[in-house]
């Protein structure tokens, strides 16, 4: 918290009837949501950063039958071949999909996870950062009543 923040504050909570202490509990009060949403913003910052590697999709497995007549897919009941990994995402507007294979099943879906996590961290900063705006607007307009008072 700085200076002008504190000051401005004070001037906007000069309100008739409210002792000094509770104008320094509401200053105290709105001081420290601004902490806490910052050191929010900050943890968020710092996840992101440790991420790794992202890869947007889904990952499917699928099981085929082939054309061989005598096959075992063509038995009562089939045992099917498979499973086949298939990877499918659409960027830009453009859709794609893509055998994967079976090796690298663990790495594709650690790199799916990541994205998602990335796209969740994301709307929490958006979250924390509405809610630190609104309370930047209220310090402005807290700012702009106390001039216009003085």
């Amino acid at each position: 918290m700085n200076f002008s923040y504190t000051d401005s504050l004070i001037r906007a909570i000069g309100i008739k009837g409210w002792t000094p202490d509770q104008r320094l509990g509401i200053i105290a009060f709105v001081a420290r949501d601004v902490r806490v949403l910052e050191r929010r913003i900050e943890s968020i910052k710092l996840k992101l950063n440790a991420l790794g590697a992202l890869r947007p999709g889904h990952l499917s497995e699928q099981y085929n039958v082939c054309g061989n007549p005598r096959c075992r897919c063509k038995a009562d009941p089939p045992r099917k071949h498979g499973p086949y990994f298939q990877l499918g995402w659409t960027r830009k507007g453009s859709s794609t999909t893509r055998f994967i294979r079976k090796p690298d099943v663990t790495t594709i879906r650690t790199q799916l996870r990541n994205h998602e996590q990335l796209h969740s961290l994301v709307d929490q900063w958006i979250d924390a950062a509405i809610e630190l705006c609104d309370l930047e607007l209220k310090q402005s307009r807290a700012d702009s009543d106390a001039a216009k008072k003085c």
